[in-house]
């Protein structure tokens, strides 16, 4: 991972991650045959989107005003086995794939504001981190009602 000089190098990387998360979710439902599991993927392409579009029109002014409110974290898919993509992905399945993507993204994020000392790049890595947190707990609060609450 490079070392982020200015604040749009940091931009840049973001926009770079999100565009990558939104064609691996929305490739992803386009390979499965379940409704649910595709519902669900578009929903996350979307909304990994609508980080692109936050990230392409970040300024000092907006990161200055962002909520960085502390998001739970219910650590469900950190205990679950990793999925393979597959045409007959269960709704199950698309959660703790997503779980473990969101998961990433946020380490990923968490990493590179550990490696800078520059408060604005900081505060734009840790915004990014929140969320993709925010993401995980709320497919994690998915997996709690709709897989759990089931078994």
């Amino acid at each position: 991972m490079d070392s982020f000089k200015t604040l749009q190098d940091v931009i840049t990387f973001a926009i770079g991650k999100e565009e990558a998360a939104y064609q691996l979710y929305s490739t992803t439902a386009q390979r499965v045959q379940s409704p649910a599991a595709r519902k669900m993927l578009e929903e996350m392409a979307s909304q990994e989107l609508g980080h692109k579009r936050m990230m392409e029109a970040m300024t000092k002014e907006k990161l200055a005003s962002y909520d960085f409110t502390r998001v739970p974290d219910l650590k469900i898919g950190n205990y679950l086995l990793d999925v393979d993509v597959t045409e007959d992905m269960s709704f199950r399945d698309v959660l703790v794939f997503a779980m473990k993507s969101e998961e990433a993204a946020y380490q990923l994020y968490t990493a590179a504001e550990n490696l800078s000392d520059d408060p604005e790049i900081k505060g734009v890595l840790r915004l990014m981190a929140t969320e993709e947190k925010k993401h995980k707990y709320y497919l994690e609060t998915m997996y709690d009602d709709k897989v759990l609450a089931e078994m």
